[in-house]
């Protein structure tokens, strides 16, 4: 069963676990052409599929999703899974169609670090982009993350224990 998780954020993004309320909305924004683009899965998701995969979810203890809010409005999403030994990897971003540009995503990604340094106690994290996501490798690099290596089209990238602090 998923542990519970309080709300966190930074005065400006909040940061809540993603509830079944919000499937229609997160899968509005992820199935629009230039989201999809950017996931290994690059194909539509059907409102049934992504049901399934969150009643999935809802059972796995190492994998936490993140609905992020701005003055109470959804603005993103984000994720860390794969929790194991002190490691695990994060990703999932997505903005609101209408909220990009505005540093939403750079902010998630600085309270996910945070959350899994802090509240999970986690000494690395890494993250799969691909090579082309120009906007989200410099997102990643603001934040601390490098270069681990590149296959397939995708850069790995991590924060170790030196830098995860």
């Amino acid at each position: 069963m998923k542990q519970h998780v309080a709300p966190f954020g930074d005065g400006t993004v909040v940061l809540r676990l993603m509830e079944e309320k919000d499937l229609e909305t997160i899968l509005t924004w992820r199935n629009r052409d230039e989201a999809r683009i950017w996931f290994k899965n690059s194909g539509k998701i059907t409102f049934d599929a992504h049901l399934a995969w969150f009643r999935s979810y809802l059972q796995k203890e190492d994998d936490f999703f993140f609905l992020v809010e701005s003055d109470g409005e959804p603005v993103g999403q984000c994720g860390i899974y794969d929790i194991n030994n002190g490691s695990a990897e994060i990703g999932r971003f997505l903005v609101a169609p209408k909220m990009a540009g505005k540093g939403y995503i750079g902010r998630s990604c600085a309270e996910i670090i945070r959350f899994s340094t802090g509240f999970l106690n986690l000494s690395y994290l890494f993250l799969e982009v691909m090579e082309e996501n120009a906007k989200a490798i410099r997102v990643y690099k603001r934040q601390g993350f490098v270069e681990e290596s590149r296959q397939d089209g995708l850069i790995r990238m991590a924060l170790g224990r030196d830098r995860a602090s």
